[in-house]
């Protein structure tokens, strides 16, 4: 658990005079993880890759970027199917350059993930080893999951409650995750939000894969439709609406300082 460890490796380092590498510090780790097992044609993962691509090119993203504490994130794209792939490693985002330079190497990944079956739950074990264990020291750890379907390894595709997922994501957040986000894909009468569908999506997500504060899912019906949902998803990783305790809290202390300028008006 990287985020946990850090200062107490610093202070060690410091008695025993090693010469320790520190992380770089960034306001957000975010890992995207795009399902490419069976159900994923080549049309949908050329759709889906130019959406991230374009999503890194948007004045909205490096905006985002740009206004954090920091003013930095550290970016990575895998690709998972019964295994996981990294599509372009653990980057640092400061700017439109090296947002744009991200998002060529989007353009220029091939299609990984290795297998036709949806691997969540060994995406969730190995997602957590990479953000503890990259070059980066995230003030939030964020996993955001693009899929159509419902696990299929550990459990079946047309399970709704998947228990061995469950466990995985509670898992990743006991271990340094911040939170699990996910952006959830029509398929056919298998899985999304139609009546009819074998697995509605939202339930899927919110019982076995979203977790963590400020997490949520969404909903694209069309890889078209994804396109436009991934700018504003991201966007909402990169700077999270506050909880509503928090609000309330912000309208509390506003609510005081008003006060107390009134009193000394007085």
């Amino acid at each position: 658990m990287k985020r946990f460890l850090t200062k107490s490796l610093v202070v060690a380092s410091i008695f025993v005079g090693a010469q320790t590498a520190q992380a770089v510090p960034v306001d957000l780790e975010l890992l995207l993880a795009t399902d490419t097992s069976g159900s994923v044609d080549g049309t949908d993962f050329a759709l889906r890759r130019s959406g991230v691509e374009a999503a890194f090119r948007s004045a909205a993203v490096i905006n985002a970027i740009q206004s954090g504490a920091i003013g930095s994130i550290a970016v990575a794209l895998w690709d998972f199917a019964t295994g996981s792939t990294v599509a372009v490693d653990w980057t640092l985002i400061s700017d439109a350059a090296s947002s744009n330079a991200f998002a060529d190497a989007v353009a220029a990944a091939p299609r990984g993930g290795t297998g036709i079956q949806d691997g969540q739950v060994a995406l969730l074990g190995a997602a957590l080893a990479s953000l503890n264990g990259n070059d980066f020291e995230g003030a939030r750890a964020v996993l955001d999951i693009n899929s159509e379907g419902a696990e299929s390894v550990a459990c079946s595709f047309s399970q709704l409650n998947c228990v061995p997922l469950q466990d995985a994501r509670d898992a990743f957040l006991a271990g340094g995750g911040d939170a699990i986000n996910a952006i959830w894909m029509n398929d056919r009468d298998f899985f999304g939000l139609d009546p009819a569908d074998l697995i509605n999506a939202f339930e899927y997500g919110a019982l076995n894969v979203i977790g963590g504060a400020g997490s949520f899912q969404v909903f694209a019906a069309t890889n078209e439709d994804f396109i436009e949902a991934i700018v504003d998803k991201i966007v909402r990783e990169i700077r999270p609406v506050p909880e509503p305790g928090t609000l309330a809290l912000i309208a509390i202390a506003l609510a005081g300082i008003g006060g107390l300028a009134r009193r000394r008006s007085a």
